[in-house]
């Protein structure tokens, strides 16, 4: 069973159902916020290993939540995929200067989608170990 949790963002029902559904199969832990205002709070109760995060939302869009997560630091080092309609290399492009992992146009391939995530907690579970083992190397450099 996994234990990685995942937070999705989209102000759209059906898109929400949709990655809860295809996500849960994979036995991922799941938590779904319709407004960025929930993500946040969503994000302050229990640290997501990932986020799934729509562009286009009312109030406002993803990128701008993006920028709020990753200003936090606490939080900044949380994979960020923006999952979208929007197709275009300048797009993309904004998703990457701002933080982002990866971007995942819709409709969602959920072979596709699967392979990135477990591609991103795989790089997240490394960095994690990483930090480990410096902070290991350091504590023992530092006892001799």
């Amino acid at each position: 069973m996994s234990e990685e949790n995942i937070l999705v963002v989209d102000d759209k029902p059906e898109n929400l159902s949709l990655l809860l559904e295809v996500l849960k199969r994979e036995s991922y832990k799941v938590r779904c916020a319709l407004k960025p205002p929930m993500a946040l709070k969503a994000i302050q109760a229990l640290k997501p290993d990932l986020i799934l995060l729509d562009v286009s939302m009312p109030e406002m869009t993803g990128y701008e939540l993006c920028k709020v997560i990753k200003q936090n630091p606490n939080h900044a080092d949380i994979p960020i995929v923006f999952v979208s309609a929007y197709n275009e290399s300048v797009d993309r492009a904004k998703a990457f200067a701002i933080g982002g992992v990866d971007y995942i146009t819709k409709p969602i391939e959920v072979v596709e989608v699967l392979a990135r995530i477990r591609n991103h907690l795989t790089l997240q579970a490394l960095k994690r170990e990483n930090c480990a083992l410096r902070a290991a190397i350091d504590q023992l450099q530092s006892a001799r």
